[in-house]
């Protein structure tokens, strides 16, 4: 995927024959998201445009109202590469500072949509406000279109069929209380976290079961305390694994929380290689054993389930 890290990295002819622009924040490339990249991909083609996804680094809370700003679901490169994922093509992401958020909304529609991205079509959630103190909406932009030369559709609510309305906060919410499965179903992909594996305390391989233990900083929202069922990635290949996340509480409460991973039927060195863990449903919370044969015995329980859950399935799921 071709991507643009500012609108100045935009070359004059980059989009020469105009564009078809999803626009939005796209924290977790959910559903809804997925429907803004295939609706542009169907316009561009039978309109001859090239298809842009257009969003921003940081949530632009991050700089007007940062005591509400929620924690991101994926870092900015996992975004980049949950849209190419999704079938984007190009994507323009710039960081929302105070030089952006001090443009009028009029402004951002000709200088930004039409003269700098060639909109002609344009994609976008109903709630989607822009310019400076929000003053655009969707209703600004379905007036000003025949003005500006594009067209628009509003994408409203998308919703799953058992689980309702899916948005971004809906699937953060998820992920913080550990429903991974349910936070996948409105992803359209599981929930994931990446960074490069470091070396622990080495109790798991005391104990039989070695893990890779992930080194901060860790890319992706980390779910709620617990034991998962899931996969690791690691150059390239994938393994099953049983995740755990938080603290080991069978050798006390003190300590930082950690996220490790038990690859299944592998054994190697793999310190400092990137790693993701990829989750797929939480077995259960994080408890104190009685010792180290009960801990063992959970352990052995919690790799059977994982098995269990995994059979046929596969992480893309």
């Amino acid at each position: 995927m071709r991507v643009y890290r500012s609108l100045d990295a935009i070359p004059a002819d980059a989009f020469a024959g105009g564009t078809a622009v999803a626009i939005g924040k796209f924290d977790g490339v959910h559903l809804g998201h997925r429907a803004l990249v295939r609706g542009i991909a169907e316009a561009a083609e039978q309109r001859g445009l090239e298809p842009v996804v257009f969003t921003f680094e940081n949530n632009p809370l991050s700089l007007l109202r940062p005591d509400i700003c929620p924690v991101p679901i994926m870092s900015t490169q996992q975004r980049i590469d949950a849209l190419a994922g999704a079938g984007a093509t190009t994507c323009v992401i710039v960081p929302f500072d105070e030089a952006l958020a001090a443009v009028p909304a009029e402004e951002f529609m000709a200088r930004i949509l039409v003269d700098t991205l060639h909109a002609r079509h344009l994609s976008f959630g109903r709630d989607f406000r822009f310019g400076h103190g929000g003053a655009g909406d969707a209703a600004l932009l379905e007036r000003s279109g025949e003005r500006l030369g594009f067209t628009v559709e509003v994408l409203e609510q998308v919703e799953d069929p058992e689980l309702g309305r899916v948005s971004s906060s809906r699937v953060r919410e998820a992920i913080l209380q550990g429903d991974v499965d349910v936070a996948a179903r409105m992803m359209g992909g599981p929930v994931s976290v990446r960074s490069i594996v470091v070396h622990g305390d080495a109790r798991g391989r005391e104990l039989g079961f070695p893990t890779a233990n992930l080194g901060d900083p860790i890319e992706g929202l980390v779910p709620a305390h617990g034991v998962y069922a899931g996969w690791a990635i690691v150059g390239g290949r994938q393994y099953e694994a049983a995740i755990s996340v938080g603290v080991n509480l069978t050798f006390g409460a003190d300590g930082p929380a950690r996220v490790e991973a038990n690859l299944l039927d592998f054994s190697g060195d793999i310190y400092g290689e990137e790693i993701e863990v990829r989750f797929a449903e939480r077995l259960r919370g994080m408890v104190a054993f009685s010792g180290i044969d009960a801990l063992i015995e959970r352990i052995q329980e919690d790799v059977r389930q994982t098995r269990v859950i995994l059979l046929g399935q596969d992480s893309s799921q």
